[in-house]
């Protein structure tokens, strides 16, 4: 009964929202979305708990009895160990983000009944898609959260570029949906699955490129930046993007396993997708589109996770699933609070905020570690496991491959620490005070808190949360010992080194601003150069990889690829025309 509950609350909210949309307030519509989460969390929390004591279980609700015999519509909610992890994880996040929404949505004027009920419907939808059993209704929630994230990208619909924001992700993300159809129907009606499992592979990853921002239909996702920063934190950071990683758990499951094909084409994509990612995030000075960008690259070691086959690289896509989740919504969080406090989204017009938002500076800072795969946060852990499955699973490449794009990623949010908190700050932001933002960093302290606790412990996210989902993909579960992976003493040794050089430098140094400092060398004199901003780490980087950046836009291709279709379609329907006219002529 918790499960049919914990979705059925979130479409009562909506249904709410939309009922009382005249109620232009930000405070009822935000509180109800953050309330019909938490109690989504907590009744998947009980459904969890009782999963842990009695196993997995479902709830029914039997729908269009009158034509079972045809095709089976009734809704089934399951409670397994891949149901219960990508749930619990899509309603842990959207608690900390509504609650982050109540105050960030403020400074809007109108809307707020339209944006929380898509917001909760959305919510409502991805627990839908995770929990169902019924692949009819998996494809129905499926296409209800893009519907969501279409009507939530075009909030501001007055504005020409989000609206053909809004439409690019949807026609992108719809389109590509028709491969889940197509994979969903052969493998109901088919007596066989197995027999036909190449169609239904190559239709589901089509799904999955699109939904889960693949190379070569990640491009809307840049565009989709064009929205609220909470709808960017939920829906391509956190939970909408995940939609097609738990697709392919989810076809792994039913099919018991990939084909070796299919395995090293989901390795080699995803670390492709993954290091085309963070190469385009290295030359944004738009910290949005940065963090777009590091989803499609993070994503892609989800994917070659799968493709392992192995316990362990299975371990270390659901992993790193969950760990994506918490870091890149923080990360999101953190930046709309940039964003509200100077107005803008350009690092190159930041700088020196670090000592105006100290606490927001703390929470990035976790964020970055995090996605940055440094020792102590949640994502050295997962990357860890990702590198020692690549290996064991003989595939070494894929290995080095992840590590030299994780410090990539590295190199990309020290540009942004760099440029944003650091360095002399701009006198239009000397007056800020962080205090307006309160609410909003507690939104994102409920995310930033287990990035260090699976950092420290890792043990727990393992045994609680991803070893279930082995047992029932009948893989052997994972057990790291402290000796495998002692992340607490590389953790604590980590903090208490940055720690000791925090203490020295401000000790001895004892600076008055915090000012970075380089120098140019020009023909035998050295020229300082104060506050280099993005702007000239991006002009380095374009100068140096223009080529690339060229001919690399999958854009360009796909615009090709659809001139040509639409001028073959006119080629045959003009055809056709003429040969009408001559049947047509009397004989």
């Amino acid at each position: 009964m918790f499960l049919g509950f914990s979705v059925g609350v979130l479409f009562l909210g909506a249904l709410i929202s939309a009922l009382f949309y005249r109620i232009n307030s930000p405070k009822f519509h935000g509180s109800l979305a953050f309330l019909t989460s938490a109690v989504a969390l907590y009744f998947l929390n009980l459904t969890f708990f009782e999963f842990i004591k009695t196993g997995e279980f479902s709830w029914h609700l039997p729908l269009f009895r009158w034509i079972r015999d045809f095709i089976n519509l009734e809704l089934i909610f399951k409670a397994n160990g891949l149901n219960l992890f990508f749930a619990l994880f899509g309603a842990y996040v959207s608690v900390g983000i509504n609650l982050y929404a109540i105050k960030y949505m403020t400074h809007e004027e109108e809307g707020f009944g339209r944006f929380y009920a898509f917001i909760q419907l959305f919510i409502g939808s991805y627990l839908g898609l995770t929990l169902s059993e019924n692949l009819f209704w998996s494809y129905v929630f499926f296409e209800l959260t893009g519907l969501c994230s279409y009507q939530l990208i075009a909030f501001w619909y007055q504005s020409d570029l989000s609206s053909f924001s809004a439409k690019k992700a949807f026609l992108m993300t719809h389109i590509a949906g028709y491969g889940f159809l197509l994979g969903a129907l052969v493998f109901t009606l088919s007596p066989d699955p197995k027999v036909y499992q190449d169609l239904i592979l190559a239709g589901v990853l089509i799904a999955v490129l699109a939904k889960s921002v693949q190379w070569p239909l990640y491009t809307w996702i840049p565009y989709a930046m064009n929205a609220p920063t909470p709808v960017s934190a939920l829906l391509h950071a956190a939970c909408l993007v995940k939609c097609g990683v738990y697709l392919l758990f989810k076809f792994y499951l039913l099919l018991g396993g990939f084909p070796e094909f299919w395995k090293n084409l989901l390795i080699y994509l995803g670390m492709f997708s993954s290091l085309m990612g963070v190469l385009f995030a290295l030359k944004q000075a738009d910290v949005k589109k940065l963090l777009a960008y590091h989803t499609v690259s993070q994503i892609g070691y989800m994917v070659s996770g799968i493709g392992l086959g192995t316990s362990l690289g299975l371990a270390s896509s659901l992993f790193h699933t969950l760990n994506h989740a918490l870091f890149k919504g923080l990360l999101f969080l953190v930046a709309g609070i940039l964003q509200q406090a100077t107005h803008t989204r350009d690092l190159s017009l930041m700088g020196g905020l670090a000592s105006k938002l100290p606490k927001t500076t703390v929470l990035y800072l976790i964020g970055a570690a995090s996605i940055s795969g440094i020792p102590g946060f949640n994502g050295f852990v997962s990357k860890w496991m990702f590198y020692q499955a690549a290996i064991e699973a003989n595939h070494p490449l894929a290995a080095a491959l992840g590590l030299f794009i994780s410090t990539l990623t590295t190199l990309s949010f020290i540009k942004v620490l760099d440029t944003a908190f650091l360095g002399k700050l701009d006198e239009k932001n000397k007056q800020l005070s962080e205090k307006p933002f309160y609410l909003m960093i507690t939104g994102g302290i409920i995310l930033a808190i287990p990035c260090v606790v699976f950092g420290l412990f890792p043990q727990i996210a393992i045994t609680f949360l991803i070893n279930p989902a082995l047992s029932l993909l009948n893989l052997r579960e994972v057990n790291i010992s402290f000796y495998q992976l002692p992340t607490v003493l590389i953790g604590a040794l980590f903090i208490l080194f940055l720690g000791l050089g925090i203490l020295i430098y401000f000790t001895w140094l004892k600076p008055k601003e915090i000012i970075k400092e380089t120098e140019v060398f020009k023909g035998g004199e050295d020229e300082p150069v104060f506050n280099p901003t993005a702007d000239d780490f991006v002009a380095d980087i374009e100068n140096r990889l223009a080529t690339f950046y060229k001919k690399a836009d999958p854009d360009q291709y796909l615009l090709k690829t659809c001139s040509f279709i639409e001028k073959l379609i006119m080629k045959v329907y003009t055809t056709v025309k003429k040969l009408e006219q001559i049947w047509s002529k009397p004989c």
